[in-house]
């Protein structure tokens, strides 16, 4: 199937991939590696990590969900898989752990939330929301849910409430 959609012989595939498994590996390595990821640059915007963990409620990225459970459950399966996945949630949550340290750091957020079970909570937060599709397939680009998970993410870090919340329901009702 995957050489008839891509216009090539099932052989040239296996000129490149020794097995099925050693091509779904490298599908699922390269998506790992390439997932938007939640991650704050040193003590920028503090409104960044909210809003891009708001993202992942959005239809747009409806394929990379419905890939991510994929790659959850071969993980379970797959040695190498569950290597990759691990190594790409160690690299997030350091990535989220260093950008809130920064920004406390720079006096942008509260400093007496710990760093690393904040990046932890964001990250959870993220792979609940890989799941929309299974869980709220109804809330799945729904502009008041991404707002309340926008303000959530928010009220984690210890900002006060964006408002955004209260903005969707005033479109809402327009």
């Amino acid at each position: 199937m995957l050489a008839a959609a891509s216009g090539i012989t099932a052989g040239a595939i296996y000129k490149h991939f020794d097995s099925k498994s050693d091509l779904f590996f490298k599908v699922v390595q390269r998506v790992v590696q390439s997932v938007p990821i939640p991650t704050v640059e040193s003590e920028s915007d503090p409104t960044l990590l909210p809003r891009i963990v708001a993202t992942y409620t959005m239809q747009k990225l409806k394929r990379l969900r419905q890939l991510a459970v994929e790659i959850h459950y071969a993980s379970v399966k797959h040695p190498k898989v569950r290597q990759v996945l691990r190594r790409s949630l160690d690299h997030n949550i350091e990535q989220i752990r260093n950008g809130v340290a920064a920004m406390q750091r720079a006096g942008k957020l509260d400093q007496t939330i710990d760093s690393e079970s904040l990046a932890c909570v964001i990250m959870v937060l993220v792979m609940g929301l890989m799941h929309m599709e299974t869980l709220l397939p109804q809330l799945v680009g729904d502009a008041k849910w991404h707002d309340f998970v926008q303000d959530r993410a928010a009220a984690l870090m210890g900002m006060p409430d964006s408002g955004s919340s209260r903005r969707s329901g005033e479109r809402s009702q327009q």
